[in-house]
């Protein structure tokens, strides 16, 4: 059975266009200033990307280039996804950018470890800070991107 979602249930319709609205802020360049968020938020690619690589270095685990393009894969609908060439090319991309960094493996020397420079672990640690995922803080944030208040 399909449900069907009121519009003129206020409360509702309040809650979605205010979960929307923060969804909106969240990924905005006008709402973040930071050019590292800016990169990694391009596309959803981009922000797995930082999300792995921020996820591995928290559990002091290694990250492959490989697995890095594993664990993207496994979360990307198959119409998203990109060749394996132009994955590798984000990530060199972002080590370009300074973004992360590639080091050798110390168990096997032909893979490459990703691990986020410092800029990138305080830009994260600040986005996260600044956009807690908390359905109360949604409503404590300016309504200046609602389209009817």
């Amino acid at each position: 059975m399909v449900k069907e979602y009121l519009l003129n249930n206020n409360k509702n319709k309040h809650t979605i266009l205010a979960q929307i609205d923060k969804r909106i802020e969240e990924i905005s360049k006008i709402s973040i200033q930071c050019d590292i968020m800016n990169w990694f938020q391009q596309s959803p690619l981009h922000w797995l990307m930082g999300l792995f690589v921020m996820k591995y270095y928290y559990l002091n685990s290694d990250l492959s280039k490989q697995e890095l393009v594993e664990e993207i894969n496994k979360h990307v609908p198959i119409d998203g996804k990109k060749t394996i060439t132009t994955e590798f090319r984000y990530i060199e991309d972002c080590e370009k950018k300074k973004y992360i960094t590639t080091l050798p493996s110390f168990t096997d020397h032909r893979k490459k470890i990703v691990r986020p420079t410092l800029l990138t672990i305080k830009s994260f640690e600040e986005w996260f800070e600044n956009n807690p995922n908390k359905l109360e803080n949604i409503f404590d944030q300016p309504q200046s991107l609602s389209i009817n208040n």
